[in-house]
């Protein structure tokens, strides 16, 4: 089959892809969680608003890396099962 280099090579780049955005979004859910944590020590509604916001933003980010971790995870299967790992 002529197109399966080029399928490997695709599968390859996606799954390093996933795992760069994995780890950016691994990265900005910690720093959104540190500032939840650093927002709501003051008594401040804004900064609790601004706090939540984070918060919230920080759960969606832990869900895109969880995302992208479960699809690496299906490249992986679908490149060995290519025989190519």
């Amino acid at each position: 089959m002529q197109h399966l280099p080029n399928l490997s090579e695709t599968l390859t780049a996606f799954h390093s892809d996933l795992n760069r955005i994995q780890t950016m979004a691994g990265t900005l859910s910690q720093l959104d969680r540190q500032h939840y944590n650093d927002l709501t020590k003051y008594d401040d509604e804004r900064l609790t608003g601004i706090a939540v916001a984070e918060q919230n933003s920080s759960r969606q980010l832990g869900e895109i890396k969880q995302l992208c971790l479960a699809m690496a995870q299906k490249i992986e299967e679908i490149q060995q099962s290519m025989g190519q790992k």
